[in-house]
């Protein structure tokens, strides 16, 4: 890592009269002081999130599970309300409990919660997991902050939703252990589960059941004319009864059906039902009563595709992903994007596709194994279903890579030939908001990434598997995706063993010690560097060689932290010297900047602050001429450590202030929090109270605008000045 810093000579120590940034909490402004100074900190206003999506148009009946759930939805209750929705797939429980949460819109003062667990587990991750970090982050915890663990998130769920009822949505859940980390502290809150299973244990617990029915015919027929217009119910009421009841009061398959006679005025509802019972596809991809006539419904709508439409619909089902946007619709198809396009219009107009919002679309769970089902007969050999797979591989990888460029750099050691894989291909992300562009498409597209992963491995095509699993390391750098980040390791390591690419098993397993170290798990941490150092010495790559020695030296501090182990801060010194000597060797001026940094801040955490300084100003240099502004901006806050610790305040004030503007002009709000915290300690030792508070405050407002826990720590120390 690095920093950048630019340091204004001359500037003013003195308290100014301006105010910058987001403000959460009370902000002290004042320019000089006579007298005791008393600050009451009231306590900072509650993220409220409104996650449910927005219930679709043409619902009909419901009636008695929405009365149902409304004598269970009650923030007045003493209790935490638990109901199970359960039924056949795509009998509309998901439509039925947003119905629901639209009519209590603005009961719950702590807002509303929403986990796809559908979208999670299609992805392969850890959804409990991953489902709780992203309950944090719609309640205000920034990824800066967020807990490494499951239990550690768990906890801090309970505490951010301790103070208003909160009421929770869990969408698809399987298994009754998917509920328990989600249930909210305060009373009064509910969670509304929507599941296939009926969950006994959840019963077993005092959750209520609520039973969701296939639609009646009478109820089949009122959605029809609500999407199809009364004047085709007229036309023929005994055949729109009878279409009904061939869709099997299932809401996808009326909804199917409906699109078809939308998009085919002149097709009669009798001469669909004849198209639907004539049917037979043979796929039987479903496993209820009256699936063959469901399966029947999709089939004829299929059936009637224009051929890219119908294309892209089997390509989309071998697709491993869960939701996917227009680029890989392109990817796949090949052709002129305006022509793929249209035919996802298609797949959309006949209601086989869902537009979630944001460019993102998604296969109904039903119409996706239906989908698969019509691949699979189309392509009995499998060679089409190959090609489109790889179509996805690539895409994924090609993406991947140019996100990993934008959001890390060029000059990030890498071992995956970048110009070799990309060409003259132009980045999809360019400009000055390509970091953050980048950053965000590797977000939205994790659960996709991680599951087209495990594919590229299924299919044998390991140099693509390890390839990604590189790229795939600046997300999990920048947002800490833990528990993902051992897995694509595990997974890059493995597929690069049998591309025999040894530096690749090296880089991958070296730098998921960080992985490792941040979930406290530092045994396993060193066994992976253990592994990695003879691999990479033994592949002749100097740079590769001094990363890992870079990240055994940041392991020894992390156990001298952790210890107070001083023997391990000395080999921690050792190991960056090491690293220093190699990277010097293969003209790494990037990784001998960085390295020279963590070994300035091994050396102030051995009391030697003179020899610290020193080391910290020449990387401070480095990292200037690298360049990195938040490595910059690190390497001031650590320079002012050094200066206090030296026992001159005054360049110690000097340096921080340095600091804290760089960091917040590029944003690094957190690393900018540590370096008001050092400002504060500096402003009590110098008996400088105003300082000191307003510096504690800007920490204060920071970690609550990340939902840090820190907040009640820091809130105290702001109080006790008093």
């Amino acid at each position: 890592m690095s920093r950048l810093g630019r340091a204004d000579e001359g500037e003013p120590v003195q308290a100014r009269n301006e105010l910058s940034g987001t403000v959460n909490g009370p902000s002290v402004q004042v320019g000089q002081l006579h007298g005791d100074v008393h600050v009451g900190v009231t306590p900072l206003a509650e993220v409220v999130p409104h996650e449910v999506p927005v219930p679709l148009g043409g619902f009909v009946n419901r009636a008695r599970e929405l009365a149902r759930a409304g004598e269970l939805l009650d923030p007045g209750a003493g209790l935490v309300r638990i109901a199970v929705f359960t039924g056949l797939p795509g009998v509309g429980k998901t439509a039925t409990v947003q119905r629901a949460v639209a009519n209590t819109r603005g009961c719950y003062p702590g807002g509303e919660l929403y986990v796809d667990f559908a979208r999670l587990r299609d992805g392969g991750g850890t959804a409990v997991n991953d489902g709780l970090a992203d309950c944090l982050r719609a309640l205000g915890v920034h990824d800066k902050v967020m807990p490494p663990t499951l239990a550690g998130r768990a906890n801090l769920y309970r505490t951010r939703t301790r103070g208003r009822p909160v009421l929770v949505v869990l969408d698809d859940v399987t298994e009754p252990a998917e509920v328990a980390p989600f249930v909210p502290s305060a009373a009064g809150s509910a969670v509304l589960v929507t599941s296939n299973r009926q969950l006994s244990e959840l019963v077993l617990d005092e959750a209520a059941v609520v039973p969701v029915e296939p639609l009646s015919d009478e109820s089949g027929v009122e959605l029809l004319t609500a999407l199809c217009g009364e004047h085709r119910t007229a036309a023929e009421p005994e055949a729109m009864r009878e279409l009904a009841a061939l869709c099997g009061g299932l809401p996808i398959a009326l909804r199917t059906a409906a699109a078809r006679l939308r998009s085919h005025p002149s097709l009669s509802v009798a001469d669909l039902i004849a198209e639907i019972t004539a049917e037979d596809s043979g796929l039987a991809p479903f496993d209820f009563s009256g699936a063959a006539r469901v399966a029947s419904v999709f089939t004829a709508c299929y059936r009637e595709l224009p051929a890219p439409a119908a294309r892209l619909y089997r390509a989309l089902g071998l697709f491993p992903g869960a939701d996917f946007d227009s680029d890989l619709v392109v990817a796949l198809g090949g052709g002129a994007p305006a022509d793929e396009r249209r035919a996802l219009g298609a797949l959309l107009e006949a209601n086989l596709v869902t537009d979630q919002g944001e460019g993102r679309y998604r296969l109904h769970g039903l119409v996706r194994r239906h989908a698969r089902g019509c691949a699979d007969q189309d392509d009995p050999t499998g060679q089409v279903r190959r090609a489109v797979l790889r179509s996805v591989v690539d895409f994924f990888l090609r993406r991947a890579a140019f996100a990993d460029l934008a959001v890390m750099g060029e000059g990030r050691l890498r071992i995956t030939p970048h110009e070799e894989l990309l060409g003259d291909e132009p980045s999809p992300f360019r400009g000055d908001t390509a970091k953050v562009a980048a950053l965000r498409w590797l977000d939205v597209e994790r659960p996709n990434l991680m599951a087209v992963l495990r594919t590229a491995l299924d299919e044998g095509w390991y140099r693509a598997a390890w390839q990604l699993s590189e790229a795939m390391t600046a997300l999990f750098v920048n947002r800490r995706y833990l528990e993902d980040w051992v897995e694509s390791a595990r997974i890059g390591v493995w597929a690069a063993r049998l591309d025999e690419r040894p530096a690749a098993v090296a880089r991958l397993r070296s730098f998921v010690s960080r992985a490792y170290t941040d979930l406290g798990d530092l045994v396993e941490a060193r066994a992976a560097l253990d592994e990695s150092l003879p691999i990479a010495e033994a592949s002749g790559n100097a740079r590769l060689v001094a990363s890992v020695w870079e990240l055994i030296g940041r392991l020894h501090d992390e156990h001298a932290r952790v210890e107070s182990d001083e023997v391990r801060r000395a080999e921690a010194i050792s190991a960056y010297r090491r690293a220093l000597e190699l990277f010097a060797a293969a003209d790494d001026d990037r990784g001998g900047a960085f390295v020279t940094f963590f070994l300035g801040c091994s050396q102030l955490g051995q009391g030697r602050a003179p020899e610290a300084l020193a080391t910290l100003e020449r990387a401070l240099d480095l990292i200037r001429a690298v360049p990195d502004q938040r490595m910059a901006g690190r390497a001031l806050t650590a320079i002012g450590s050094a200066y206090h610790a030296l026992g001159d305040d005054e360049r110690a004030v000097t340096a921080l202030r340095q600091a804290i503007e760089q960091l917040h002009a590029g944003q690094d709000y957190y690393y900018e929090a540590q370096a008001r915290e050092e400002l504060a300690k500096v402003a009590a030792h110098q008996g400088n109270r105003a300082l000191q508070r307003e510096n504690l405050q800007r920490a204060l407002d920071i970690h609550a605008r990340f939902g840090s826990p820190r907040v009640a720590e820091l809130h105290d120390a702001l109080a006790a000045l008093g």
